[in-house]
């Protein structure tokens, strides 16, 4: 490398974080470092939808945290995989695109976040999509992330989509995303039947920049501080250790966990965290790594009418064949998508106007539920209704152990510990089986296999939510934006508190989980925090 001082170092090449670099490099005039641990993303399974399952089986591509024993979740660990490659969490994740719900987005501004309305974010989310068939008035149709319907369906996500309707939980529409309520089939960002991650949509057009340097495998373990002012990381590129400066920002886009820990890695974040891991304070910062949300996610399991069930293609390697043959010449079909063709947003009662839960129609069944290791699909025809509370009022925290940048922080995930969670997420699974026993999916569907029929108490399905709940992948908030640096990390426009020269511009910055698949705004936080630096350095 010819230089060790950059304008701006981005730590992070991931949905944020390539983004920011891409737009900070886009006009010439600035220097841009993109740092990233992982690999570079060459692998021909981050290409194929469907081999999302084979990049988490593989572990090569991901690091895979775990919590402490949850209490609320029978003392199980629970498994939290985070993208570790170029492109991040969107070259390894399900491509579920989701802008999210609008109530959500205005709770934010009325929370100490003025700028994050629905009104205000908005012009972002059609600012970075590309999505045909949209309507302008809501959909983007020339950014740089391609949005692909799910096609061709068969008769098991129109019959989901009519039942949810005729069920009375929320109405059919053309586009989940035009208003953040309702239910249509499935987006994905894929181009041409191939995941368009941010390593595509971002950085490959910037590949020719001179300004604009990408290194991988290289894990920063500090933020370099002059007093109240970040100048550059340190940076261990394969055993070599080194800095690199920053003339006018760092731009944190870790993650959810990795953001937090390097701020506390640096001295800055809770007093008694630091002093319990060694860590000499350097600013005080009470809710780095507090304020942790994640979605619980509730699988029901069905039997089903042989022809709209994946499990038997999936389950035979005659049969891939097939399936990655058509994908291979048409770009379609199973393998285009990840088993999931459906869903609906839809308020805890009938009637209401904003979007409370998620339930989503998927093509298989597994005997286990996003659990580490092997992907089982079951030997019988099966399909599988999920669902998940939107916002989740429970919060967990992530901090440090100790002053050492390779070992995973101490997570404790508390689900279910605001009795609302429970209560919404019981209300879900029932929503779930109402579906199921209604109008046209009732058809195609054979009986429930898990939890079954017979468990119909409260009681029983809070227990086998709490045996068998997952996460969604999709934590947040352990350095919310606020404007009461007591109650926040970062300001509206995405500074640390207290810290000159330093942001943080990933999913770790949202308040609450506004959007259930979290991708979308992740980028979108990266687009915005790019145009508040630019315009700073105007």
């Amino acid at each position: 490398m010819a230089s060790d001082t950059f304008d701006f170092i981005v730590v992070g090449a991931g949905s944020a974080g390539a983004a920011v670099a891409a737009r900070l490099s886009e006009s010439g005039k600035h220097t841009v470092l993109l740092l990233e641990a992982g690999p570079a993303d060459n692998s021909f399974w981050t290409r194929i939808p469907l081999g999302t399952g084979k990049v988490l089986e593989q572990g090569k591509l991901t690091r895979s945290f775990f919590t402490q024993p949850d209490p609320q979740m029978n003392n199980r660990k629970i498994y939290w995989p985070r993208g570790w490659v170029v492109g991040g969490s969107s070259t390894v994740n399900g491509m579920m695109w989701v802008h999210g719900t609008p109530h959500e987005y205005d709770l934010w501004a009325q929370d100490g976040c003025p700028g994050w309305a629905y009104a205000d974010l908005k012009p972002w989310f059609r600012k970075i999509e590309s999505y045909a068939q949209g309507n302008p008035e809501h959909r983007g149709l020339d950014g740089p992330v391609t949005v692909s319907e799910f096609k061709p369906v068969d008769e098991l996500p129109d019959a989901f989509l009519d039942s949810v309707q005729a069920a009375g939980v929320v109405d059919r529409v053309k586009d989940y995303n035009a208003l953040g309520l309702g239910g249509s089939y499935m987006q994905f960002n894929t181009r041409n039947g191939v995941r368009c991650n941010t390593r595509m949509a971002y950085l490959d057009p910037a590949k020719g920049r001179a300004n604009l340097t990408l290194m991988t495998g290289a894990m920063v373990s500090r933020i370099l501080l002059q007093g109240k002012r970040a100048t550059g990381v340190r940076v261990n590129v394969q055993g070599r250790e080194g800095d690199y400066h920053a003339k006018r920002e760092v731009i944190l886009c870790g993650g959810t966990f990795n953001s937090s820990q390097l701020l506390e890695l640096s001295g800055i974040g809770r007093r008694d965290v630091l002093a319990d891991a060694n860590v000499p304070l350097v600013h005080e910062l009470p809710m780095v790594g507090e304020n942790l949300s994640e979605h619980v996610y509730s699988p029901v399991v069905y039997r089903a009418k042989r022809e709209v069930s994946w499990n038997r293609a999936l389950n035979s390697p005659i049969a891939q064949a097939k399936l990655a043959a058509r994908w291979a010449v048409r770009r379609d079909g199973p393998m285009s998508s990840v088993t999931i063709t459906a869903h609906a947003f839809a308020p805890k009662a009938s009637g209401g106007t904003n979007a409370e839960v998620k339930i989503q129609i998927q093509q298989v069944s597994s005997p286990g539920n996003r659990g580490a290791g092997k992907i089982l699909v079951d030997e019988f025809d099966g399909a599988t209704l999920a669902s998940f509370q939107i916002r989740p009022r429970s919060r967990g925290t992530s901090h440090i152990g100790s002053a050492d940048p390779l070992a995973d922080p101490v997570m404790f995930s508390n689900h279910f510990t605001h009795p609302e969670d429970l209560e919404a997420c019981l209300t879900a699974f029932k929503l779930s089986r109402k579906i199921a026993a209604t109008g046209p999916l009732a058809k195609l569907l054979d009986g429930e296999v898990r939890p079954g029929a017979g468990n119909v108490s409260d009681e029983a399905l809070v227990q086998y939510m709490r045996e068998t709940g997952a996460t969604a992948y999709h934590p947040v908030g352990t350095c919310r934006i606020g404007t009461d640096a007591a109650q926040s990390v970062v300001n509206p426009q995405l500074q640390v508190h207290g810290i000159q020269g330093l942001r943080i511009a990933d999913c770790s910055v949202m308040p609450t989980i506004a959007a259930t698949n979290t991708n979308a705004i992740a980028i979108v936080i990266g687009e915005r925090a790019a145009r508040f630096i630019l315009d700073a350095a105007a």
